[in-house]
């Protein structure tokens, strides 16, 4: 380029850039009815999805969203910008709507919609637009982003691109735009607890995710990271259980609840013969439920015979353990 083209371009831009200011200036959000050359529609059937398409001048964009929204607070939209619109600088601007009627479709040009808000596309390569969908939505500002600052009704995000500057060469008309949209997710996830009692008859019992009391449990939605459950219950032990939950995924828990009586745990070498209570137990690795109050054990291991005595209480588990040693000294 001459340096005299240059120059011009520079006076014409400044020009443009004053229009531009004028025409943004004049065009607060409001209702109008206006028309595209033609609508590109981007459909996400999963929350991971990325989709790339390409728009021309005058196109409009209809980001569809997922039906469940549980853990979608926004879209993110990428232009990948061509140079011609880049040289000439806000010569583009890039408008939000809501409201659209008729509903957006690949068959309809015209439209009536509520405008929220208008920008003209920087001269950069590339711009990352952030829609907020949700009350939740916690991107950051950074300099190479725009997060708008209002939220369309759902189920979609309405775009259009429009020419804004005078003069400009016919080619910028036929300028095409890279565009990438994906989901922006929350940093949330879910809980799905399931409780397993020890008989049919279920009893109460009231259950905390950290500290808190906590009612719909079978599917709760959490920040994502690691949190504690307690099962408390005056008819079941308490239960203590560390997780961790992952961005827009559901972490199944299973807990087994055990009943009050104490428990009693039986150590002891193979052969040995073992009593409560008088009448002979089989050891096992699982340990025996007893009642409240006062037991005794009895192990017989060849001539050697020890009872020991046991008070139990409910909630407790105890272990009895019988330890057949031998000692090596060395004697002068």
């Amino acid at each position: 380029m001459k340096f005299s083209d240059k120059k011009s371009r520079r006076g014409f831009s400044k020009k443009s850039l004053i229009f531009s200011l004028l025409f943004l200036a004049g065009i607060s959000s409001y209702s109008e009815n206006f028309r595209v050359r033609k609508l590109i529609p981007i459909e996400f059937n999963e929350i991971s999805e990325k989709i790339t398409v390409e728009s021309g001048i005058n196109d409009a964009l209809w980001v569809t969203l997922p039906k469940d929204l549980t853990y979608i607070s926004g879209v993110e939209i990428n232009l990948k910008i061509p140079e011609d619109i880049i040289t000439w600088r806000d010569s583009v601007a890039y408008m939000l709507y809501e409201g659209l009627d008729p509903s957006p479709s690949e068959a309809s040009q015209n439209y009536h919609g509520e405008r929220l808000y208008v920008a003209t596309i920087p001269g950069n390569f590339s711009l990352t637009l952030y829609v907020p969908v949700s009350n939740d939505f916690s991107i950051k500002d950074n300099p190479y982003s725009v997060k708008l600052p209002v939220q369309p009704a759902v189920p979609g995000v309405f775009l259009r691109f429009m020419m804004v500057m005078k003069g400009v060469p016919e080619s910028l008309e036929n300028s095409i735009l890279e565009i990438t949209a994906k989901p922006v997710l929350k940093n949330k996830g879910a809980l799905s607890l399931t409780t397993n009692p020890p008989s049919s008859e279920e009893k109460q019992y009231s259950v905390f995710i950290d500290d808190s009391p906590v009612q719909d449990y079978k599917h709760k939605i959490l920040t994502t990271g690691e949190h504690h459950l307690s099962i408390v219950s005056d008819s079941y032990r308490n239960e203590l259980r560390t997780f961790r939950i992952e961005q827009a995924k559901t972490t199944s828990l299973s807990v087994n609840l055990r009943g009050i009586e104490p428990l009693l745990k039986l150590l002891c070498p193979k052969d040995t013969q073992v009593f409560l209570d008088g009448s002979p137990v089989k050891v096992s690795s699982d340990p025996v439920t007893i009642t409240q109050g006062e037991h005794s054990v009895k192990f017989i291991l060849g001539d050697y015979e020890i009872v020991k005595t046991v008070s139990a209480m409910n909630g407790r588990t105890y272990s009895v353990n019988l330890n057949v040693d031998a000692t090596i000294t060395e004697e002068n």
